[in-house]
C-alpha cells in the first residue's frame, strides 16, 4: 500500500488526492492535520483502548525470543502457526482488565513502598546499597526513564497485590496432600537390558548414490539463508546526548530541583532488651513482665550494663548474644511504636519500657546518623547525566517527527534526510530474516529489511521505532538470495544424517521383534534371565523411586513408572527408544506404595506448597478468566 501510494502520487491521480485531502481541511481547519488523529488501536475493553503500539512492542519482543531460539529455522510465519499473535493479544487484553479491575477497587501502592521495593533491587546496589548512578545507567539501557519505571513497576505491583490475595486464599486438604505423598514416594523393581547402537555402526554402507539422492530428496535443509547488507540512518536520545553542551546553571538549576535525591535519610543505631509478650497472655502475666522490665530501667539508671543485662534477660534471640544491638535503624523499618522512640531520643538515651505486639521494649540509642545532603560538587556528574537526557529527550521528540516525514516524502535514498538532520548514513553487516549483528539484531529492522519495499523496489523503509527513543531507516546496498549449499559442503553431514537414520531403523526394528517374542503368554523373571542370556543382552537393575533414576535413563523410567502393575508372580513387559538411540526391553516385577506417614517433614511441606501454588495459580487463573467473559471487547482484526 506504502509503495502504492509513492508511485502514483504523480500526474493526474495526485490532484485527486489533493482535492480529496482539500475536503477535510476545509471542513475541519489544517490544525486538525498537524495536531495528529487518534491512535490506532487492536481491541477495545470495557471501553479502554489498546494500542496497535503496545501490541506491536510485544509481538516483537516475542518474535525476537523465537528467532533466537530456533536460529536459521526462524520463519516469521511461525507467530501464526504457533498462535503467538492471539496470545499476545490475549495477555494484553487480560492485562487491561486486571488493571481496570485494581483501578475499580482502588488497589494503591504508595510512594514510600515503591521506593523501598526499588531501593532493595539488588540489580540497582553497588556494595549492598542503593546506587542512584547504577539504577540510571540501567534504566537507560533497557530504554525506561525513571518516571515511566515507577509508573511500570507500580502497577505491576499492584496486579501482584490482586494475584498474590487470590492465589494465597488456596488449600490444601490432608487426603490431596497423603495421596501425592504416596505416589511420590512409590517404588518400583524392574530389571532392563539395552540394544545399543554402536553394536549396528560397522553393519551400515552408504554409497555415493545414497548420498546424491538424499541431497535432492532434502535439498530444503541444506539451503543457506537469504541475507542483505544495508545503509542506514539512526535518531537516538542516545546519540543526541554527544550534541548538547550544558551550562553551570542547567546544571544547578536541576539539582536544585532534586535535591531530595541526594539526601540520605536520617538513622540510628540502637540496642534494646525485648520482654517478650504473648499475645495471649493473661493479664497477670502482662503485669509480671511488665514489672521486670521495669526493675530492669532501675538497674540501668543505677550504673549496670546495658550489654550484660540484654544477653541475661532479652527474648530477642537475634540481637541478645549481641548485647542487644540491633544496628543501625532506618525509619519504617520497624514496627512504629518503637521506630517513635528511637527516633525521638538523644544519643546515649534510654527509654522504656516501649509496648509493642512483642512485647515491652527497653531501649538505648548508640549512635544518631544525621541525614546529609550531598553537595552538587559530589554529584555533579549524576546531575549533568540526567539534564543530558532530559535534554536529549525533549531534542528527540522535536526530531522525530521531521526524521519520519523526511523519509516518507523521499524514498529513493536516504541522503535528503541525513542531510536535513545532520545524521551520518552508516552500513551495516550482513544479515538475514532470522538473526544479525548490531542493526540487524533487532527483529524489527530484519522484517523492514526483507519486506517488499526495501528488498524488491530498493526504497528507503519507513522509519522504525525501536523503543521509546530510536529511529531508524534503512535502504539495501547488497543482496544475496537464499541459495543450495554445494554437495562437497554437506557431504558429511548427510552421510551422518544416513548412518543415523538407517541405525535408528535396526534398533527400533530389533527391539520390537524382541518384545514380540518375549510378551507371549504371562511370563516371570525367570522367563526374563533366560530369554536375556538367549540374545546376548545384560541384565541391569532398575530399582526405587523415579526421581532417583539417572538422568540419561529418563524415559526408561517414565515408561516402567507408567506401565500396569503386574499380578504377584508374574512380570510386565515393555520397551522404549531411549533419547540416545539405544533401545531398551524392560519387565516390572513389583510396586510398594509410598507410606506418607513416613516421609521427611521438609518433603512433605514442599509438596503441600506446589499443591498450594497449582490452586492458588488455578485459582487466579479463573478469575482472569471470569474477567474475560464479563468483558466488552472488541478485536480489530483489520489492525492484527
Amino acid at each position: 500500500m506504502l509503495t502504492a501510494i509513492r508511485e502514483r502520487a504523480t500526474g493526474w491521480i495526485a490532484w485527486v488526492i489533493v482535492t480529496l485531502l482539500v475536503i477535510p481541511f476545509a471542513l475541519w481547519g489544517i490544525n486538525s492535520y498537524f495536531e495528529g488523529g487518534s491512535e490506532v488501536s487492536v481491541a477495545s475493553v470495557n471501553g479502554d483502548d489498546i494500542s496497535i503500539y503496545t501490541y506491536q512492542q510485544d509481538l516483537a519482543q516475542q518474535s525476537q525470543a523465537l528467532s533466537e531460539r530456533l536460529g536459521s529455522n526462524f520463519d516469521p510465519q511461525l507467530l501464526d502457526t504457533l498462535g503467538i499473535r492471539q496470545r499476545v493479544l490475549d495477555n494484553l487484553i487480560s492485562n487491561q482488565l486486571l488493571n481496570q479491575y485494581t483501578r475499580d477497587h482502588n488497589f494503591r501502592i504508595s510512594d514510600t513502598q515503591l521506593s523501598q521495593m526499588i531501593q532493595i533491587e539488588p540489580a540497582f546496589q553497588v556494595d549492598g546499597k542503593f546506587d542512584l548512578a547504577q539504577y540510571q545507567a540501567i534504566l537507560s539501557a533497557n530504554q525506561f526513564t525513571p518516571q515511566s519505571f515507577e509508573e511500570y513497576q507500580r502497577v505491576n505491583e499492584i496486579v501482584n497485590q490482586l494475584s498474590v490475595g487470590i492465589s494465597e486464599t488456596a488449600f490444601v486438604t490432608k487426603f490431596d496432600k497423603s495421596r501425592l505423598l504416596a505416589l511420590q514416594d512409590q517404588q518400583r523393581m524392574a530389571s532392563y537390558a539395552v540394544i545399543r547402537t554402536d553394536q549396528f555402526i560397522d553393519q551400515i554402507e552408504v554409497s555415493d548414490e545414497d548420498i546424491s539422492d538424499y541431497y535432492e530428496r532434502n535439498s530444503e535443509q541444506y539451503m543457506s539463508e537469504a541475507r542483505i547488507r544495508v545503509n542506514y540512518i539512526e535518531l537516538s536520545s542516545e546519540s543526541l546526548k554527544e550534541l548538547i553542551t550544558l551550562s553551570e546553571d542547567q546544571i544547578s538549576s536541576l539539582y536544585d530541583e532534586t535535591k531530595g535525591r541526594y539526601r540520605t535519610a536520617e538513622s540510628r543505631r540502637a540496642s534494646h532488651i525485648l520482654i517478650n509478650v504473648p499475645e495471649s497472655a493473661q493479664d497477670e502475666t502482662r503485669q509480671e513482665k511488665l514489672a521486670l522490665a521495669n526493675s530492669l530501667i532501675e538497674r540501668l539508671n543505677q550504673g549496670e550494663d546495658f550489654s550484660a543485662l540484654a544477653e541475661q534477660y532479652s527474648d530477642d534471640p537475634g540481637s541478645s548474644a549481641n548485647g542487644g544491638d540491633l544496628g543501625v535503624v532506618a525509619r519504617e523499618q520497624m514496627v512504629k511504636p518503637f521506630e517513635d522512640a528511637v527516633f525521638s531520643m538523644q544519643q546515649g538515651d534510654i527509654n522504656g519500657p516501649v509496648q509493642t505486639k512483642f512485647g515491652y521494649h527497653i531501649i538505648k540509642l548508640v549512635d544518631l546518623v544525621p541525614g546529609q545532603q550531598q553537595a552538587l560538587a559530589d554529584v555533579r556528574h549524576l546531575v549533568a547525566a540526567e539534564a543530558k537526557s532530559i535534554q536529549a529527550e525533549e531534542l528527540f521528540a522535536e526530531q522525530s517527527e521531521s526524521f519520519k516525514n523526511l523519509v516518507f516524502e523521499d524514498p529513493d535514498n536516504l541522503t535528503t534526510t541525513a542531510d536535513e538532520l545532520d545524521l551520518p548514513i552508516k552500513e551495516s553487516d550482513w544479515f538475514s530474516i532470522s538473526s544479525g549483528q548490531g542493526i540487524g539484531a533487532e527483529a524489527l529492522v530484519r522484517n523492514a529489511a526483507f519486506a517488499e519495499d526495501v528488498l524488491s523496489e530498493n526504497l528507503v523503509s519507513p522509519a522504525i521505532e525501536i523503543g521509546f527513543d530510536r529511529l531508524l531507516a534503512i535502504q539495501k546496498t547488497e543482496y544475496e538470495a537464499e541459495s543450495l549449499k554445494p554437495l562437497k559442503e554437506v557431504r558429511s553431514d548427510i552421510l551422518k544424517s544416513i548412518t543415523e537414520e538407517r541405525i535408528q531403523a535396526q534398533v527400533l526394528e530389533l527391539g520390537a521383534q524382541y518384545l514380540s517374542e518375549f510378551d507371549n503368554g504371562t511370563k516371570t523373571r525367570s522367563d526374563w534371565d533366560a530369554f536375556v542370556s538367549n540374545k546376548g543382552l545384560i541384565s541391569e537393575q532398575l530399582n526405587g523411586k523415579k526421581q532417583s533414576v539417572a538422568s540419561e535413563l529418563a524415559l526408561l523410567a517414565d515408561s516402567i513408572f507408567s506401565a500396569s502393575e503386574p499380578e504377584v508372580g508374574t512380570v510386565t513387559p515393555g520397551g522404549v527408544a531411549l533419547a540416545n538411540g539405544d533401545y531398551a526391553l524392560f519387565v516390572l516385577e513389583e510396586v510398594r506404595a509410598g507410606d506418607p506417614q513416613t516421609v521427611d517433614e521438609a518433603i512433605g511441606a514442599n509438596v503441600e506448597a506446589r499443591l498450594d501454588s497449582r490452586d492458588g495459580a488455578e485459582m487466579y487463573n479463573q478469575f482472569r478468566s471470569h474477567l474475560r467473559e464479563n468483558a466488552e471487547v472488541t478485536i480489530y482484526q483489520d489492525q492484527l
